[in-house]
Protein backbone atom coordinates (compact mmCIF):
# COMPACT_ATOMS: atom_id res chain seq x y z
CA UNK A 1 0.00 0.00 0.00
CA UNK A 2 1.42 3.51 -0.93
CA UNK A 3 1.43 6.40 1.40
CA UNK A 4 -2.05 8.88 0.59
CA UNK A 5 0.41 12.04 1.26
CA UNK A 6 3.99 11.37 -0.01
CA UNK A 7 3.42 7.80 -2.23
CA UNK A 8 5.99 6.07 -0.27
CA UNK A 9 5.35 2.62 0.60
CA UNK A 10 3.49 1.93 3.85
CA UNK A 11 5.19 -0.54 6.79
CA UNK A 12 3.18 -2.64 8.93
CA UNK A 13 3.46 -1.83 12.76
CA UNK A 14 2.18 -3.11 15.81
CA UNK A 15 0.45 -0.65 18.52
CA UNK A 16 -1.13 -2.57 20.90
CA UNK A 17 -2.08 -5.71 19.46
CA UNK A 18 -3.53 -3.58 16.22
CA UNK A 19 -1.44 -3.14 12.99
CA UNK A 20 -1.28 -0.29 11.68
CA UNK A 21 0.06 1.03 8.49
CA UNK A 22 2.74 3.51 8.96
CA UNK A 23 5.23 5.83 6.24
CA UNK A 24 8.27 6.23 7.09
CA UNK A 25 8.92 9.52 4.30
CA UNK A 26 6.26 11.64 6.17
CA UNK A 27 5.59 9.78 9.31
CA UNK A 28 1.98 9.93 9.07
CA UNK A 29 -0.40 6.77 9.64
CA UNK A 30 -3.33 4.73 7.98
CA UNK A 31 -5.53 3.13 10.72
CA UNK A 32 -8.47 0.31 8.66
CA UNK A 33 -12.02 1.15 9.78
CA UNK A 34 -12.75 0.49 13.51
CA UNK A 35 -8.63 0.30 14.16
CA UNK A 36 -8.77 3.50 16.09
CA UNK A 37 -11.51 2.35 18.86
CA UNK A 38 -9.38 -0.83 19.41
CA UNK A 39 -6.21 1.56 19.78
CA UNK A 40 -8.12 3.88 22.22
CA UNK A 41 -10.75 1.79 23.89
CA UNK A 42 -10.46 -1.75 22.81
CA UNK A 43 -12.96 -2.34 20.66
CA UNK A 44 -13.74 -1.38 17.30
CA UNK A 45 -15.49 2.12 17.13
CA UNK A 46 -18.72 2.95 15.24
CA UNK A 47 -18.17 6.68 15.25
CA UNK A 48 -16.52 6.66 11.68
CA UNK A 49 -20.06 6.89 10.34
CA UNK A 50 -20.62 9.90 12.58
CA UNK A 51 -18.00 11.81 11.32
CA UNK A 52 -18.35 11.34 7.62
CA UNK A 53 -21.76 12.53 7.97
CA UNK A 54 -19.76 15.86 9.20
CA UNK A 55 -16.97 15.54 7.28
CA UNK A 56 -16.33 17.65 3.89
CA UNK A 57 -14.37 16.92 0.46
CA UNK A 58 -10.87 16.10 0.83
CA UNK A 59 -8.09 16.07 -2.25
CA UNK A 60 -6.49 12.90 -0.65
CA UNK A 61 -6.95 9.24 -2.16
CA UNK A 62 -7.62 6.47 -0.20
CA UNK A 63 -4.77 3.78 -0.27
CA UNK A 64 -6.98 0.59 -0.22
CA UNK A 65 -9.44 1.80 -3.19
CA UNK A 66 -8.37 5.30 -4.62
CA UNK A 67 -11.24 7.47 -3.83
CA UNK A 68 -11.01 10.33 -2.71
CA UNK A 69 -11.42 10.69 1.18
CA UNK A 70 -13.23 13.54 3.10
CA UNK A 71 -11.97 15.61 5.72
CA UNK A 72 -13.33 15.38 9.01
CA UNK A 73 -12.42 16.95 12.32
CA UNK A 74 -12.86 14.67 15.36
CA UNK A 75 -14.54 16.10 18.41
CA UNK A 76 -12.56 15.36 21.57
CA UNK A 77 -9.10 16.36 19.93
CA UNK A 78 -9.86 18.73 17.10
CA UNK A 79 -7.70 16.75 15.33
CA UNK A 80 -8.79 16.76 11.57
CA UNK A 81 -8.37 13.65 9.04
CA UNK A 82 -8.76 12.12 5.84
CA UNK A 83 -11.73 9.73 5.84
CA UNK A 84 -12.62 7.22 3.22
CA UNK A 85 -15.67 8.05 2.04
CA UNK A 86 -16.36 4.24 0.96
CA UNK A 87 -15.28 3.70 5.09
CA UNK A 88 -11.95 1.50 4.57
CA UNK A 89 -10.28 3.63 7.30
CA UNK A 90 -8.81 7.09 8.06
CA UNK A 91 -4.99 8.52 7.28
CA UNK A 92 -3.73 10.44 10.36
CA UNK A 93 -0.91 13.11 9.33
CA UNK A 94 2.83 12.61 11.93
CA UNK A 95 2.08 13.48 15.37
CA UNK A 96 -1.84 13.03 15.12
CA UNK A 97 -2.73 9.86 16.59
CA UNK A 98 -0.49 11.25 19.60
CA UNK A 99 -2.43 14.27 19.98
CA UNK A 100 -6.01 11.71 19.71
CA UNK A 101 -4.47 9.69 22.03
CA UNK A 102 -3.28 12.60 24.32
CA UNK A 103 -7.20 13.82 24.00
CA UNK A 104 -8.25 10.51 25.86
CA UNK A 105 -5.76 11.00 28.64
CA UNK A 106 -7.74 10.22 31.41
CA UNK A 107 -7.44 6.53 30.68
CA UNK A 108 -4.02 4.45 32.02
CA UNK A 109 -4.51 2.41 28.89
CA UNK A 110 -3.86 5.87 27.18
CA UNK A 111 -0.90 6.83 29.19
CA UNK A 112 0.61 3.54 28.24
CA UNK A 113 0.20 4.09 24.06
CA UNK A 114 1.63 7.13 24.75
CA UNK A 115 4.99 5.79 25.81
CA UNK A 116 4.37 3.04 23.18
CA UNK A 117 3.74 5.91 20.45
CA UNK A 118 6.94 7.87 21.36
CA UNK A 119 9.30 5.38 21.32
CA UNK A 120 7.71 4.49 17.99
CA UNK A 121 6.96 7.99 15.71
CA UNK A 122 8.96 9.69 18.39
CA UNK A 123 8.68 12.54 21.18
CA UNK A 124 5.34 14.82 21.00
CA UNK A 125 6.26 18.43 20.17
CA UNK A 126 4.69 20.86 22.48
Amino acid sequence: MLCPSCSQPLIVLELDNVEIDHCLGCGGVWLDAGELGLILHGRPDAAEAEWLSSSRPGVRRCPMCRAKMNLATLPKSGVEIDLCVRRHGMWLDKGELQQIIGAEAGDGRVGKLREVCAKIFGAEKS
